[in-house]
């Protein structure tokens, strides 16, 4: 198990998008810089060179995770990331290669008649109960200022590919990892009414997603990195949660677009080294 990360310090809303690829009018690019993740930009078809996005940031930057958030990517979709030191887009200095938009699932999870049984990932109708995330951690660290995200999603059934937030941002990892009893679980928004007679009436509602874990043992440079962190993101500003960026079949149920929930103090317990406890509510 790798250490988990939280990238911090979303960079999307100061890019600017290059003429490539081709979107709804009414459903433009721009779209993607709303935190509202409803609020979607949408390809006018499913062929790839609809389906792909150019864009520069104000200044070269270290991004260290990239995140794809409320997609429509169908089950079998692929995407690419990839970055550039000239507005030419002609040298390349980072290349992730094909990426799944959706993990295989673990072998047992699918019964021998589901849909999903032959290639362990969920099928169409499943797709849509997850807010649908893909993350990419990049294996190497690439300061520059140009980037490329491309869709391979022909036989999307919507005809069309639909985005409604990219995450591109710094990352954190501490040096020692989360304490054993971290926990990501659901927390239900449904609200219930209760009448008279006892009979109960519900109001069914997304429920979000909240990641619970302590980093202890941690060094200085450690402490200052978590201080910052804390003190650029508050409890507003967007961060990815990553609880295990090696596992690719726990990526997309582990780990999600949230804020911080509160900011907790960065604790001393012992001469040299330090803790500090982490709550992260997922962004619907």
């Amino acid at each position: 198990m790798a250490n988990a990360i939280i990238a911090y310090q979303n960079r999307i809303d100061e890019s600017t998008f290059d003429s490539y690829g081709s979107w709804e009018a009414s459903l433009p690019l721009a779209n993607i810089k709303n935190r509202i993740l409803s609020k979607v930009a949408r390809s006018t078809s499913d062929a790839n060179s609809d389906t792909r996005i150019r864009f520069s940031l104000t200044k070269a930057r270290i991004v260290g995770t990239v995140a794809i958030v409320n997609h429509n990517l169908s089950t079998n979709a692929t995407w690419r990331y990839r970055v550039y030191s000239d507005s030419g887009y002609s040298t390349l200095t980072y290349d992730s290669g094909l990426l799944d938009a959706w993990p295989t699932m673990p072998v047992g999870y699918y019964e021998w008649e589901d849909d999903g049984f032959w290639d362990m990932r969920p099928p169409e109708e499943d797709r849509v109960l997850f807010t649908a995330t893909s993350i990419h951690v990049p294996t190497t660290t690439v300061v520059d200022q140009y980037y490329q995200i491309e869709f391979f999603d022909s036989a999307n059934p919507d005809g069309y590919v639909e985005l409604g937030r990219i995450f591109v941002g710094k990352k954190y990892q501490p040096t020692t990892n989360m304490e054993l009893g971290a926990s990501v679980g659901y927390e239900s928004r449904t609200v219930i009414e209760e009448a008279i007679s006892g009979t109960e009436y519900f109001d069914r509602r997304n429920s979000f997603r909240i990641a619970r874990f302590n980093l202890n043992m941690l060094d200085s440079a450690d402490s200052f990195l978590i201080s910052d962190l804390m003190k650029i993101s508050d409890t507003d500003a967007e961060v990815v949660f990553i609880y295990d960026p090696d596992d690719s079949t726990s990526i997309g149920r582990k780990s999600f677009l949230g804020r911080f929930r509160s900011l907790s103090p960065i604790e001393q317990p012992y001469t040299t080294l330090y803790r500090s406890t982490f709550e992260v509510k997922e962004l619907l």
